[in-house]
């Protein structure tokens, strides 16, 4: 977590600090897991006092979910900014998905406590979890929608809607491949979620129409 180094002695003080408790809480909520980890046990590591915490976050789901949006606004931002030119929207899609599976496959046990806890927050955490899909889906719906301006999907479908029915489609793979025993394959995991997408893309396919008989 890097702290910016121009600022006043005061605020960057308390960015280091607020950085310390975010790399302290990565690491407990990774080996104990979410719910076995205290706020206690994160301010100990972060060398702070207990109260300190709660200056920073309100609560320790406010700390899991500043943690989820440091991590996967950074790997979406770079996975976007990366993609590959001229290439089909499978490939961008691969491409984006792609890179958040590669990032949970480094640290599986962050990944379960994103997962099995980031959906059932409470407000007002929850809505910086669905502002992350929201942000995701738009720009997912961008690329929909360049393909459908060029004639290449069907114009008649919603972009959003797809685009929400393929985060759907990854997120119930990502549950299935965390949830496996043994460990965990990017490849294998990225090549079914190539398989769902492909269907859901082919249902896109402009319609052309039925040639008429002749009588």
């Amino acid at each position: 977590m890097s702290v910016a180094l121009d600022l006043p002695k005061r605020e960057r003080n308390k960015q280091e600090k607020r950085a310390r408790l975010l790399t302290a809480a990565r690491g407990l909520f990774a080996k104990k897991g979410f719910a076995a980890t205290t706020t206690a046990e994160v301010a100990a590591r972060a060398g702070v006092g207990a109260g300190t915490l709660f200056l920073y976050f309100a609560s320790k789901e406010d700390l899991l979910v500043d943690l989820f949006r440091a991590e996967m606004d950074r790997v979406i931002e770079r996975a976007f900014a990366t993609l590959p030119r001229r290439a089909s929207l499978m490939t961008e899609l691969l491409h984006v998905y792609g890179a958040m599976i590669e990032h949970h496959e480094r640290d599986p046990e962050l990944a379960r406590a994103f997962v099995k806890e980031m959906l059932f927050v409470s407000a007002p955490d929850r809505a910086q979890v669905f502002d992350f899909i929201d942000g995701l889906g738009a720009r997912v719906a961008e690329r929909i929608a360049l393909r459908q301006a060029r004639g290449e999907l069907d114009a008649g479908v919603s972009a959003q809607l797809v685009a929400e029915n393929l985060f759907a489609l990854f997120i119930a793979r990502l549950q299935k491949w965390l949830g496996a025993e043994g460990g965990l394959e990017a490849a294998s995991a990225l090549a079914r979620l190539s398989d769902a997408f492909a269907v859901q893309l082919r249902a896109l396919e402009p319609r052309t129409p039925a040639r008429k008989r002749r009588p």
